[in-house]
């Protein structure tokens, strides 16, 4: 009897341990996680720009070698007309759409080169054999089914703001007759130059054009919204039109800022 009451007095030290812990685990209510330390106030962030990436599977695109044979036949009719230019034309399909931020990429297996669109859609095509050659592409930062490539002729714009009225007659024959010799004789049939168009963004409030006759004294020109060259493919913009009947034929036309392109008016 000795032998059992030493053994049961050797683990009531355990067996009290062991009820303590299980009192404790199953009676102790759980703790509350920690409280999070409160939230500093919310700051204004600015809201990020939007971005718009056009991939270059559904980007606009036109073929280089058609537009490299477009400015090579172009330069044979501007060659002996030097008082006018020509150019690739982006257009919108939809005349009132933006040519804002355009930009036109030229993207061959080895030729990567970026061309310059002014603000009115026009593009000077770079003459590079090797890019003919790959078959390049001249790819749009627009998707597709917004914009058209062509050309465009148009009178060359001086850089000292300064048109003699006599020069001026003198481009728009230059023109018509380029025109006429790419092959829109027929629409062109029975059709004179009569004055010439000096066009501005819609926004441009403020721009000025003048004419002045042999004494100098300027007259200014009344603007107006209107199309820039003689046909509608574009939006409108602000428009000096200035009919030769109209000035005198030893003056000038004087701009005080330079204009976004010189059109014609056929009549």
């Amino acid at each position: 009897m000795f032998k059992p009451l030493l053994l049961l007095a050797l683990c009531a030290p355990l067996i009290t341990q062991a009820q303590n812990v299980a009192e404790n685990v199953a009676g102790k209510p759980a703790e509350k996680p920690a409280e999070k330390s409160a939230e500093p106030p919310a700051t204004h962030v600015a809201p990020i720009p939007r971005v718009e990436i056009i991939a270059a599977r559904d980007a606009e695109w036109a073929s280089y070698r058609r537009a490299y044979q477009a400015a090579a036949l172009s330069a044979t009719y501007t060659r002996s007309r030097p008082l006018i230019q020509a150019h690739m034309q982006i257009r919108p399909l939809k005349p009132d759409a933006s040519l804002a931020g355009l930009k036109l990429q030229l993207a061959g297996d080895t030729t990567q080169a970026d061309i310059d669109v002014d603000g009115i859609g026009r593009a000077t095509i770079p003459m590079s054999k090797q890019a003919y050659d790959e078959d390049a592409v001249l790819r749009l930062n627009r998707g597709k089914g917004l914009y058209y490539f062509s050309g465009r002729f148009s009178i060359r714009e001086h850089a000292d703001g300064v048109y003699p009225v006599a020069q001026l007659r003198a481009a728009c024959e230059q023109l018509i007759g380029a025109q006429r010799a790419s092959g829109y004789r027929l629409r062109l049939l029975g059709k004179n130059c009569s004055g010439v168009k000096f066009s501005y963004p819609a926004s441009d409030a403020a721009m000025t054009v003048e004419v002045r006759g042999a004494d100098g004294a300027p007259r200014p020109v009344g603007v107006i919204d209107g199309h820039p060259f003689e046909d509608n493919s574009m939006g409108v913009y602000k428009v000096a039109l200035l009919r030769f009947a109209d000035l005198p034929a030893d003056g000038s036309v004087v701009t005080r800022a330079a204009p976004l392109a010189i059109g014609t008016v056929y009549e």
